[in-house]
């Protein structure tokens, strides 16, 4: 495979010499990155088995696969506008390409670690940066074309054979312009701020992809069901000449149905122009900016290991202030802010957990339009359901998901510092770690779902939202002490066993089920309801007590 992308590659060598750049050094640079390819995961589809596989790449390549059929059959072949169809194809594929760029490819752009290696040897800014782009596109080339696989044929069977090298032409156009787009906002960003932020930066848009798959997958399906596109007619507009996918649309659907108006000339003219244009002032001007931007970035990494260490500040960070409230001793104290402080630092961390807060407002809006209802009507009835039961126990869901990953971390080895302290009750780090999880992460979606529910139910179900409370503490407790017991950031990444993830689920369900099918059975007894809140704390925190109580050998390593 390596070899049969270098010799495509090779029918542009003339390109590359036409920009200067030292062809045989790019293509040894190229080789030894497509090499590297299949041993990266994308973070599209991520495997959860801590093995490392060869397949990686033939399995995004399956999954884009399976997403160009949906675009295909769902979008190409159902909407009879070609020039809205062909809208919502290419904004489709100008965004999965970005977001790919973005979250894949971030690493790669960005990272400097190479530039130790090939510096020092006679290879100038430029070769290195086009090897750089070359090597991303031929990445997101091989992902585009099993992205267009499907809608192809059905284009072709559609339109004509003659109509598909323009859809194929638009497709690369479409690709170029997302490169040249997507480096222009990483020099932005670069230009204003930190590398730190930057990471961050592309970090969170890592998550946003994340959730995009998962909301695309769940509410695309539904929304294109509720809409009628069969007298649809696309009318261009103003905003159509500042919108790219119909730029392309509107080129293709000159070709299509011979359309020779001014409209169509102008869209046609941005379609072909603007991607060419976007990559030569890529190559010409923006590559020597991003080039002292990186080296600039390098730099800052030596500088500020070389800066003296300030002086601490005397004020007391957030997470010093809460766990005054909810710890009771140092070492709890600790293991609290510590937590705390990585929930909201670690990026490998926020990215296994942070995905899920939009997973919930995803189903949430799943569960608005299901059936046969429309959303208003939903909407109008929902006084008069209990389905406010389903978000107040459905957010669980996120404390569960720490709770699981924050036992891993790729530092694992820095854990024997548990092991080399006077600590006599590991059973306080665990309540110190649970108590993190709890108030970080769930408490805030918690209170955004409940002022949801008081502006639904009203002041009614004030006394659900307390019990609820009280009882996802109890529930997230209950899994902690019946699973297996481990020190936060104990165990290497690599070591999830999955055979246990079923069962995982299992327990999962019913720790959840009993406590909400008891509260909708009290629903109808409010005076019951209202008394079992002091029950239920009391419960709580005899459960925090035995498991703050854990000793040694209940942990395992």
């Amino acid at each position: 495979m390596v070899l049969f992308q270098l010799k495509i590659v090779d029918l542009f060598r003339w390109l590359f010499i036409f920009m200067n750049v030292d062809y045989q050094q790019l293509r040894a640079i190229l080789t030894i990155k497509l090499m590297m390819d299949n041993r990266r995961q994308s973070i599209s589809y991520r495997r959860k088995e801590g093995k490392e596989t060869n397949n990686s790449f033939l399995y995004a390549v399956i999954i884009y696969m399976v997403f160009g059929l949906f675009m295909g059959l769902a979008i190409l072949y159902k909407i009879p506008s070609l020039m809205l169809s062909m809208t919502l194809f290419f904004a489709y594929i100008m965004v999965m390409i970005s977001m790919t760029l973005i979250t894949d490819f971030s690493s790669i752009l960005l990272d400097t670690s190479d530039n130790t290696i090939i510096l020092p040897r006679p290879v100038d800014g430029r070769t290195l940066f086009v090897a750089r782009i070359t090597h991303i596109l031929l990445y997101l080339g091989q992902l585009t074309l099993a992205l267009s696989a499907v809608p192809a044929i059905v284009v072709t069977m559609r339109y004509g054979v003659a109509f598909l090298p323009f859809f194929l032409l638009a497709i690369m156009l479409s690709v170029l312009l997302a490169v040249f787009i997507t480096n222009a906002i990483y020099l932005l960003i670069m230009q204003f701020s930190s590398e730190e932020k930057l990471k961050n930066t592309i970090n969170y848009f890592q998550i946003i992809m994340a959730v995009f798959i998962m909301g695309g997958y769940q509410l695309l399906p539904r929304f294109m069901g509720s809409l009628d596109f069969v007298s649809y007619v696309f009318v261009i507009q103003w905003w159509s000449y500042i919108v790219p996918p119909v730029w392309m649309a509107g080129a293709l659907e000159s070709f299509q149905l011979m359309l020779l108006d001014w409209p169509h000339f102008f869209l046609t003219l941005l379609a072909v122009c603007i991607p060419i244009l976007g990559i030569y002032f890529t190559n010409k001007y923006l590559t020597p900016i991003f080039n002292r931007k990186l080296s600039a970035m390098g730099g800052d990494i030596e500088s500020r290991q070389s800066l003296p260490i300030e002086k601490r500040s005397e004020s007391i960070s957030m997470s010093g202030k809460i766990s005054l409230w909810v710890t009771s001793n140092l070492h709890e104290r600790g293991a609290f802010e510590l937590i705390y402080k990585i929930l909201g630092r670690d990026r490998k961390i926020k990215l296994k957990i942070y995905p899920v807060f939009g997973y919930i407002f995803v189903f949430g809006l799943v569960f608005m339009v299901r059936g046969k209802e429309d959303i208003i009507t939903t909407w109008n009835n929902l006084p008069t359901t209990h389905y406010y039961l389903v978000l107040i126990y459905f957010t669980f869901i996120i404390s569960q998901v720490a709770l699981r990953e924050i036992t891993y971390s790729d530092e694992y080895k820095a854990s024997w510092i548990y092991f080399s302290t006077p600590i006599e009750s590991p059973g306080e780090i665990l309540s110190g770690v649970l108590k993190a999880i709890f108030l970080k992460l769930f408490v805030p979606v918690y209170l955004i779902f409940s002022v949801f529910i008081l502006f639904v139910w009203g002041i009614v179900a004030l006394d659900d939202i307390v019990l609820g409370f009280i009882n996802n503490f109890i529930i997230l407790l209950v899994i902690a002490m019946v699973g297996n017991r481990y020190l936060p950031l104990t165990m290497e990444s690599t070591a999830k066993a999955q055979s246990g993830n079923f069962m995982r689920g299992i327990m999962m369900i019913i720790a959840m089920s009993i406590p909400g099918l008891l509260h909708y059975l009290l629903t109808s007894y409010p005076l019951y309801l209202m008394a079992s809140i002091p029950l239920q704390f009391i419960v709580g925190y005899f459960l925090l007590k035995s498991y703050k109580g854990t000793t040694w050998s209940r942990i395992k390593t």
